[in-house]
Formats: structure tokens, sequence, C-alpha cells
């Protein structure tokens, strides 16, 4: 099926039509639960009628800031007609226009008075904290702020009275890879996001270049009084979340669905974020349902549904309301971003995995496809191929609507084709130059060969689903022994232990032990994908092959966890050292191994949760760990995820260490018990 299915979809799907749709989309502005996004929705699902999809419709859910979908609560509406912003003094200058650039407006901002106002402009650096605002009065005056306008709104406009909120700062920057120095002259897609409680604080707010911020602040330090302009016109207002949705209705096993999901917000043009994956999602359904009506394929087994949604919250929120249409739900692929030029937007095709909680032959499915477009798409010379196409596969990272089903409370499998990084991110140069059709064209293959063979699969696939789970998994099994030996020999070298041979023989045992924990997880892990192939098909000949695929996998873990003892063997012998029979437990330790959590809670758990009920002294030091550990939120996300009432907290500490990096028993006891203290968590004794 897959063989044949590769060779007509390529011929099929074209990557400048997929093109043509993700401008047509960029020419909305498209904020979650606001009259643009609507236009938006209408248009996918226009398109998506004339396709020959006579079940397209549109969803919709109420989104007031009030509305709550499990921990998460909904935007508000909000519709601009206008805005501008102009500096008055010491000299006149437009700074910003709404109708040339929609992301220079703060989304959510709320109107001026009709004459606009009129105030002086202070710098309050970062200003999303108090100690930003000591010394400072910004009463009905601006900020200019190099922070995120949410936490920046929250200090300078609910707390301190500010009239506004001017940010030059690039929302999301990475050192090294992705600063506002690079764009410059690009300004940053900020919002304010308030709920209904704050909604008669709320003012308004601007994003301009970082070159604009800086000739603001030249301005400032030359002790100039600098007065700027505001006027806006835009209004909040209780409304709904849209999503577009579509089906190709399956044949033996309609009950059955498989799903494409793209999320259709952003602010107009949001090229790559994310009108590329819409449109592309637009070219597959439109490729899948032409090969279906033209005889070239057969109607599927099991359901395809196509989702367009607001990220997060329309995915939450459908889930919410819809739990009857999670059970039916075998696999999905989520497109966010992938249109990318990748020389243009320094950008690498990733592969988004499942969590280790939720273990899938889904991930060695779709990357092996990934490899195979090299074949496809590139040229070979006598040398080899000459691709530079660019790809990888990441632990799973959530931050898109993928993250949603894989919560360990959903348990839907469903994997990301991300094109990351990328320059232009949420920025105002996110344009249609930055989209490549031949980057459209070869993802779109990958995720329409994907889903429909996901759609006809049956005791074949799974079959080749799980030896190629099965084959990679090895692979990842004697890489984790690899690992343990150069770590052991990396220990016996280092100087520090020279003169301390009790310290060394600690140290060996501890490194031996963190790896027995490690290979325990990464078998239980590829065990676990293997047997997930069962959601596909049932039989005793499939039976059969797992039990020998499981039986390789345990053959393999003896091997390595041989071959690492007697590399300790050699060590200790060779150093004539004594090992202890046990290593000493700290009480932390001790504590996680006597300690079983479970999540109380259903869906995935909404960050402002941690924001604004943590006490304030457990936000700090949460905050702290996000900036010291660039896989912190991820691991805490995770440590939840594995919460089920049977693993220790021990068990579970080093299950995310082994996916991630290492995670500290104490970070993790604290962050238990903070959600414990919420009622979110319960602990009980081993």
């Amino acid at each position: 099926m897959e063989e044949k299915i590769k060779k007509i979809v390529k011929e099929e799907l074209s990557g400048e039509r997929a093109k043509s749709y993700v401008q047509q989309i960029g020419q909305f502005h498209r904020i979650q639960a606001s009259p643009m996004f609507h236009e938006a929705a209408e248009y996918v699902k226009d398109t998506l009628l004339r396709i020959g999809l006579k079940d397209a419709k549109i969803e919709q859910f109420t989104s007031d800031g009030t509305k709550k979908y499990w921990t998460h609560i909904s935007p508000i509406g909000w519709e601009v007609t206008s805005a501008e912003l102009k500096l008055v003094e010491p000299e006149e200058k437009l700074l910003a226009n709404y109708a040339d650039t929609p992301m220079s407006l703060h989304v959510h901002s709320k109107s001026t008075p009709q004459k606009g106002i009129i105030a002086e402009l202070i710098d309050v650096g970062v200003g999303t904290k108090s100690e930003d605002y000591k010394g400072k009065n910004v009463k009905g005056k601006f900020v200019l702020a190099t922070g995120r306008a949410r936490l920046v709104h929250e200090q300078a406009v609910y707390k301190y009275e500010a009239a506004g909120v001017i940010t030059d700062t690039l929302s999301y920057e990475f050192k090294n890879v992705r600063e506002s120095i690079d764009i410059p002259d690009a300004c940053s897609y900020q919002a304010i996001w308030p709920t209904g409680k704050d909604l008669e604080k709320v003012t308004f707010g601007f994003s301009i270049s970082k070159r604009q911020g800086n000739y603001l602040r030249d301005l400032l330090r030359e002790n100039k009084k600098v007065k700027l302009q505001a006027k806006v016109d835009a209004k909040l207002f209780p409304s709904k979340l849209d999503i577009v949705t579509t089906t190709i209705k399956g044949l033996s096993k309609k009950n059955e669905e498989v799903f494409l999901i793209s999320h259709l917000c952003h602010p107009r043009t949001g090229a790559n974020d994310n009108a590329s994956g819409s449109g592309l999602l637009l070219e597959i359904a439109r490729t899948i349902q032409t090969l279906i009506t033209s005889g070239k394929i057969a109607r599927p087994k099991r359901t395809i549904r196509f989702l367009w949604v607001p990220e997060t919250y329309g995915t939450i929120a459908l889930l919410y309301s819809q739990p009857n249409l999670i059970n039916g739900l075998v696999a999905g692929i989520n497109l966010d971003m992938v249109g990318e030029d990748q020389e243009i937007c320094k950008s690498i095709l990733v592969l988004d995995k499942t969590p280790d909680s939720l273990p899938s032959y889904l991930n060695d499915f779709v990357f092996n496809l990934i490899e195979q477009s090299v074949k496809e798409f590139d040229p070979v010379t006598f040398f080899g191929s000459a691709s530079t196409f660019r790809f990888t596969e990441n632990a799973h990272t959530g931050g898109s609507d993928h993250h949603e089903f894989v919560d360990s409370t959903i348990k839907v499998p469903c994997v990301m084709l991300l094109q990351w990084p990328d320059l232009f991110y949420h920025s105002s140069m996110d344009t249609i130059d930055k989209v490549n059709p031949s980057s459209l064209r070869r993802i779109g293959w990958m995720a329409a060969v994907a889903i429909l063979t996901l759609a006809n699969a049956n005791i074949n696939e799974a079959i080749l689903f799980a030896n190629q789970t099965l084959q990679r998994g090895l692979s990842r099994i004697k890489k984790a022994g690899i690992e343990a030996v150069q770590a052991l020999l990396n220990i016996k070298t280092e100087s520090k232990f020279g003169k301390n041979p009790k310290e060394l023989s600690n140290e060996l045992l501890k490194t031996a032990q963190m790896y027995a924990d490690k290979l325990k997880h990464i078998v239980w892990r590829e065990e676990e994908a293997i047997k997930s192939v069962k959601r596909l098909a049932t039989s005793a000949d499939l039976d059969s092959f797992i039990s020998n695929c499981l039986k390789e996998i345990s053959t393999c873990r003896k091997q390595e966890h041989d071959k690492v003892e007697k590399v300790l063997s050699f060590i200790v012998k060779e150093n004539k050292l004594k090992t202890p029979e046990k290593l000493k437990e700290t009480e932390n330790e001790k504590r996680a191994k006597a300690m079983i959590p479970q999540r109380l809670f259903k869906g995935p758990l909404s960050t402002e949760v941690i924001r604004k009920e943590f006490a304030e002294k457990e936000y700090m030091w949460y905050d702290e760990m996000t900036k010291k550990d660039i896989d912190f939120e991820k691991k805490v996300t995770e440590l939840l995820n594995f919460m089920d009432g049977e693993r220790t907290l021990s068990d579970i500490v080093n299950a995310v260490s082994t996916e991630y990096t290492e995670f500290k028993v104490e970070e993790a006891l604290r962050f238990a018990r903070n959600m414990e203290k919420l009622k979110l968590v319960s602990i009980s004794k081993r």
C-alpha cells in the first residue's frame, strides 16, 4: 500500500497550489476568537466545500475570558478598526500603524479616547517585575520595556496604572540563534491575554522594532522629554472559538479516525506560522479527495479527519467538549510551520515525537518517511546524495496542537512536523517570500503518505511498524550502552579522583546505577512502542511477531547491561578499588522512593495555574528554574504525565531524566508538593 501511495501522492500534490492557499490565509489577521479569524475559517470551509468535502463545517465553542476548559481559561474576543503610535516630542515621527503592520498593535488592546492619549515615555527595562519600577512614577505614562507584553501589562498597567505599554523585543529570543539584533526592523507578535476579571484594567500596547526602541532610548539617555501619542479603536467582547473540521469517511472502520491538524491562528501575515501548515493541510485534503474521486486510490478503511484550530485553546475546547471523539482517534500528525525556505529562515525540519509517557510506533514510522523523502525529492551524484535538506528528531517539546492529544489523560499518539528554528518566527517579517513551495510539497508528501497508510493499516502495516520500531529501538539501546561505557572510562581518567580511591569507587557505582536505570527505562519505552501497533490490528500472527520483537529487545538489554558490568569490573580491578555494595541515599532520595503521586486533573496543565496559583516564593523558584534549565517546563509536564498512582516519584524522576537531561530529585519533590497544595496531585506512601 505505502509504495503505491508514495508515487501517486507525489504526482498529485502541488507545492505551488499549497503556497497559493498559504497566501490567501495570510491575508487575514487571525487572532483567536476574533472576526478576522472567523473570516479565515470561512475561507477554509468554503475551499473544502469547493474541493468536494461536503461535510466541512465550523464548530464553535464559548470564548469569553471566563469559560474554562479543564485548567485553561478561554481567550476574550477582540476586534480592531484602527491604531497608530506617534512620537510627538522632541520631534514628530510615525512609529506604528495597524493598517500597515497589524502585528504592531498588542493583541487585546482596548480603545483610547477618540483623540488619543499623549503621554511621557519611561524606560522600565524588562518591565516584568516590581523591582523594574522602583523609583519610577509611571502612572498615566507610557512604559518602554523589553519583556513579554502580557507580563509587562500586568505590572505597568494593572499594578502601577501606566497609560500603555511599548515593547521592542522579539517575544522568543535564542542566544546566537535568533535575537532582535538579527532582524532589527521587525516588530514582534505580542499579546495581553486578559482574563474576564482583568477587562476593566486593560488599556493598550504597541510593538515596535528594536531599531525604533533603541532610538527612543537614545533620546531618553540624552535627558530629553519623550512624548508619544497613541490612538486605538478596538474592543473586547465575549466571542467564540472557531474550529474548521471535515472528514473523508472510511469504509470498513469508519468509526476509527486518523487525523491531520494545523492551527489557523496568528497575526497577518503569519505566513510560515502558521498559514503554511493550514494551507498545506488544504492541499493535502484536496489531493486525497481528488485521488479518491478520480479512482486512483480507493476510499480508506478508516476515516480521515482534518482540523484547523485556534492554537491550543481550540484543541483543548474540542477535546473537553467532545470526549467521545477521543475514543475513536487512532493517531495524528500536527503541521506547524512547515513551509520555510530552510536557507532564508535558517530552519531544520523537526519531528517532535510523542513523549516517553506515551511510547508509539508513530515516531519511527514518520521519521522513516522523512528519511525516504531524500531519495524521493533530491538529486543523486556519483558520490551519493546531493541533498541539502536538513532534518532531525526531538524528544517531545509540546508548544503546539499535538501536545494536547499526547497528554496522559487523553493518550492519542500524535507527532508534529515543524521547521525550527525560524529567524522570522512571531515577527512582522514572517511573510510569503519566506515560504518555499518545494518544502510544502515535500512535507505534504510525508504527511499525506503517512495519513493514508495509517488510514488503511492492517496486520501487514502493523508488522512493518513493529519491525521499524524494533530496529531503531535496538540502536537506541545500544547507544545507551556506548554512552555508559564512555562515561565510566571518563571517570577513570578524571584527575580529581586520582588521589581519592573511595570517591572514585562511589562515582563509578553511581554512574553505573544511573545508566542501569536509564537502560531500564529505554527498554520499557521500546517495548511499549512495539506493542502500540496493536491499536491498528489484532491477530495471533501479530502477537507472535511482537513476542519475538520483545525477545530481541530483552536480549539486547542483557548484552548491553553485561558489557557495562564488565567495564566497571575492569576499572575496579585495574585500580584495585573496593566498591561499596550500596550507594548511600540522601533524605530526598528516600522520600522520592516512598512517594506515589497521582495527578487529579484532566488535560494538559495551563502554565497560568503555576504562575497565578503557586505561592509567590514558589513561582519565583519555578521561574528561575525555567531560566536555568531549558528543559525544565518539559520535565515537569512529563513528571505529571507519569503520575499514574503506581510509579514512585523516584521511578518517574529516572524516566524523565532519561528522556531529557538530569532531573534532580529535590526539584521534582518541590514541584510535586506545590501541586499537592493545589489539590491537583495526591501523594500516597509506598
